[in-house]
């Protein structure tokens, strides 16, 4: 029962120091999952935080360049109304110099007749001027004075129109110029606007892209923010899963730690009513004894009255053959003894084979019967002249009684 009692609580305690490793390992696991996960959330946040200040700072610099894309498209629409409008003036001035040309053209060509013709008028004149003396018929060119005024005067206002042509020649033709020059700087102008409007275009593109890939880097961050979520979510159920193991573990060990309080409780007890049986086998062994010393003096009393009486019993000679060893059993170095008590409650029997007799505590001895066995016995404890054994084993159909053979 002892020996059940310790296997019993070393499995127990076995049990326990498992249950603590367990424990052990499951808490370091969950605490270095724990720091992962505080770290991971940790940079995961400092990194989001950085792409939402890039993409604030992004977002931010596309709406200036939106504003100052739609500022200059502004401007170059102004410009490109106003370029239109100095290229309208300029065709009017254009049409306006070619009309003027061609008038200066025509009074110059009308000049140049005048001029012919007043040639030959004075021609005409020193010819008339040189025939007077030969009395002939005068010329039939006019000579008259009021003509050759107006002719005079239609001179000098022709000569005062092409003045005032030439005059807004010059003026059309500046005009030409500084639209010319207005134009140059309009395209410039409008080149430049279109530099500037294709730069913006292109930062405008990559800002888009940059917005795009801040986006993607987002939602990359989102689903592996999702995919640790998920993690931490199966690693909580495994925490979970793992705690109640360990309530269980726990609770065993209580039911366990009770079973094993009992078991203390029961071993308390059955070394109190062992310490009783110990008393009562003691006491029973004296008794025995006593029993045993009164029957040795009244066979040495009979003896010496037998031999008194000149009368001498020979007993036939009792010869025991040496058995052979068994693999557990060790010789006995006396003779057979027998059953002196059986104790059927505690399963146990009382011997007349001591310490004297060569007996040890975990021999194993048969009980013999008519010269068959009948049973074994284990010698569990020895006095000097009995012992006391526990019954194994006993045959079917038989039954241990006082005075069969110890062997």
């Amino acid at each position: 029962m002892s020996t059940k009692i310790k296997i019993l609580l070393i499995g127990l305690a076995a049990l326990c120091a498992f249950a603590l490793i367990i424990a052990f390992q499951l808490n370091a696991v969950n605490k270095a999952l724990r720091n992962d996960f505080a770290l991971r959330e940790q940079e995961f946040a400092n990194e989001k935080k950085t792409l939402n200040q890039q993409l604030a700072s992004a977002l931010e610099s596309k709406k200036k360049l939106d504003a100052e894309l739609g500022d200059l498209k502004v401007k170059f629409d102004s410009m490109t109304k106003e370029r239109n409008s100095l290229k309208d003036k300029f065709d009017i001035v254009t049409k306006e110099r070619a009309s003027l040309v061609e008038k200066v053209q025509s009074v110059a060509k009308k000049n140049k007749d005048l001029e012919e013709e007043v040639e030959k008028l004075k021609k005409a004149q020193e010819e008339g001027k040189g025939q007077e003396g030969g009395g002939q018929a005068s010329i039939s060119a006019p000579t008259d004075d009021a003509y050759w005024a107006n002719v005079l005067k239609d001179k000098a206002a022709l000569e005062i129109q092409v003045k005032q042509l030439n005059a807004q020649f010059s003026d059309l033709q500046l005009k030409a110029e500084r639209a010319m020059e207005e134009g140059r700087k309009l395209d410039m102008q409008n080149k430049t606007v279109i530099d500037t409007k294709t730069d913006l275009e292109r930062r405008v593109i990559y800002n888009e892209k940059l917005a795009e890939t801040l986006s993607e880097d987002l939602v990359r961050e989102k689903r592996d923010k999702k995919a640790i979520s998920d993690q931490i979510d199966t690693l909580r159920q495994e925490n979970y899963e793992m705690k109640s193991r360990l309530v269980a573990l726990g609770d065993k060990k209580s039911s366990l730690e009770t079973r094993l309080v009992d078991l203390q409780q029961e071993r308390e007890i059955l070394s109190k009513r062992l310490a009783e049986l110990d008393q009562i086998m003691n006491e029973r062994v004296d008794q025995i004894i006593q029993v045993k010393d009164d029957l040795r003096a009244a066979k040495t009393q009979a003896t010496e009255t037998n031999t008194k009486d000149s009368r001498v019993v020979q007993l036939q000679p009792i010869v025991v053959k040496a058995a052979e060893e068994l693999p557990m059993r060790k010789s006995m170095t006396a003779a057979a003894g027998q059953v002196l008590a059986i104790n059927e409650d505690n399963n146990f029997v009382i011997i007349d084979l001591g310490e004297d007799d060569g007996a040890k505590v975990g021999q194993i001895l048969d009980v013999v019967r008519n010269s068959q066995k009948i049973a074994s016995v284990e010698i569990i404890q020895t006095r000097k002249e009995i012992s006391a054994a526990d019954i194994k084993s006993v045959a079917s159909g038989t039954k241990i009684k006082v005075g069969d053979i110890i062997s």
